[in-house]
Order: C-alpha cells, then sequence, then structure tokens
C-alpha cells in the first residue's frame, strides 16, 4: 500500500498513515486503502485491538488540500465528504476497539477522526483543534455530531464554535483525549494499553463492542440488558468457558 503501513503482532494491529508530506491529510487513495486495511482486521480473528497513528509530527492534518479544494458547491463535495464520513463511521461501529495514537497535530479533519475512534491518548507535543468554524465550514465527516454525543453540550459547542487549538493537557480538560504521556513514553503506553484488551478472548471484546453500539443506537436499558444476557447465554458453556472455569475451582 501505498499510504499505509500495517504492523500485526501479538493480537494488536497497528496502522499508521504514511504522507509525511502532507501530514498524513486524507485523501481518496488513503480511504481506500483504509478502508481495505480494516476489513482484513476485522475477519482476522488474530486482531483483537486496533491502534492507528501517523507518520512524523502528525496524525492528520484534515482533507487533501489538493483534492477537496479542487470542488466547488454541495454537487461535487458531498460525494467526497460522503466518502470520508463513510470511513469515520465504519471506524466508530467497527466490532473491535481501535486506538488514536495521536502522535502530533490533529486539526481539524484530524481531530473528526481522532473522535471516530474509541480511544484517544495523545504525545504532550500533539494540537488539536475543531478549526472548521473559521475556514467559513462546519465539521463535515461526522465529528460535530460525534463530539455533542462524547462531551457535555456546552463544552463541545465551546471547541466547535471557538475553533481555537489546544493543546493535549486542554483537550483532556475538556473529555476528548483520555491520557496524555510525554512524546518519547506515547508509543510504550499504548502498545500497553492495547496489549491488554489483545490478552482477553475475542468473543469478550466483540460482545462489549456491541454492547456499546446498542447503547449508541438508542436501545433502552431494558432491552440492551435482555439483549445481553441473551449474548452471555449463547456463549455460556462453551469449552473454553469451562475449562477456565474448571481450573478456578481445581486451584480453590
Amino acid at each position: 500500500m501505498e499510504t499505509i503501513r500495517l504492523v500485526k503482532q501479538d493480537g494488536v494491529a497497528t496502522i499508521t498513515l504514511n504522507r509525511p508530506e502532507v501530514h498524513n491529510a486524507i485523501s481518496m487513495e488513503l480511504v481506500d486503502e483504509l478502508t481495505e486495511v480494516l476489513q482484513e482486521c476485522q475477519t482476522d480473528e488474530q486482531v483483537k485491538v486496533l491502534i492507528v497513528t501517523g507518520t512524523g509530527k502528525s496524525f492528520v492534518s484534515g482533507g487533501d488540500l489538493n483534492q477537496f479544494i479542487a470542488v466547488r458547491g454541495h454537487e461535487q463535495s458531498f460525494p467526497l465528504l460522503s466518502k470520508v464520513a463513510g470511513l469515520l463511521t465504519a471506524i466508530d461501529r467497527f466490532p473491535k476497539p481501535v486506538i488514536a495514537m495521536i502522535n502530533g497535530t490533529a486539526v481539524g479533519g484530524g481531530c473528526e477522526f481522532a473522535g471516530a475512534c474509541h480511544f484517544r491518548f495523545a504525545s504532550e507535543r500533539a494540537q488539536l483543534g475543531f478549526v472548521q468554524v473559521g475556514m467559513h465550514i462546519t465539521t463535515g465527516w461526522g465529528g460535530g455530531s460525534r463530539l455533542l454525543d462524547k462531551l457535555p453540550e456546552s463544552k463541545a459547542l465551546a471547541l466547535l464554535l471557538s475553533g481555537e487549538r489546544m493543546t493535549a493537557q486542554e483537550a483532556k480538560g475538556y473529555g476528548f483525549v483520555d491520557e496524555v504521556y510525554p512524546a518519547e513514553a506515547l508509543q510504550g503506553e499504548v502498545e500497553r494499553f492495547a496489549r491488554k484488551i489483545a490478552a482477553q478472548p475475542l468473543v469478550g471484546i466483540e460482545g462489549y463492542m456491541r454492547l456499546l453500539h446498542w447503547k449508541r443506537d438508542g436501545i433502552s436499558q431494558t432491552e440492551r440488558i435482555r439483549m445481553e444476557v441473551d449474548q452471555c447465554a449463547g456463549i455460556w458453556g462453551s469449552d473454553a468457558h469451562v475449562s477456565v472455569v474448571q481450573k478456578f475451582l481445581g486451584k480453590r
């Protein structure tokens, strides 16, 4: 692949966006390649968790201006915006957890990309911001809607309406970033967290991701609890489950 590097190790798939010459800007070619990689990781039962990061000093700088600025008006822009929005929805709805390892700048569309991931860990050097309002546009990949779901409305609106750039610590203060680490420690800390997840059985990981998606789908808690019980009953008593219980009873 030309725009992405993929490494799989010990249940963790690390996807590195590799367009450092344009600060890992999102192009249509990158969307196609990342979509292909996601499909591969979804069907690979050895992959239990994904890490997404960028090459160089940027995580994602936004859309590739060479492609996006060439279009005019709704008729031309809607297909391009929809294609990237579809990719971010695929990440948001991915059946395995996706971690954004924000190694550097993530402004505009970069923040939208990070917001589609399930976890966000950032370098202390990272700069973030929903800067679209100052460019006479709004978020166009679904990032504003996701932000309003993730944060209290007033905090989300403050980020969207001000268009201010934030340090990683400021983004953590808003609740957008989960943890901030020194640049030299970021990769090790993210991989340590990912390995904790990868050490668990895939059936449970995917089961809990379904619980998350049921909640986001607006299903009532009463119905979600019924579905949760039904899900557990469907995997109860498997050979792997019984083996773990027997080992526990033997030790006791």
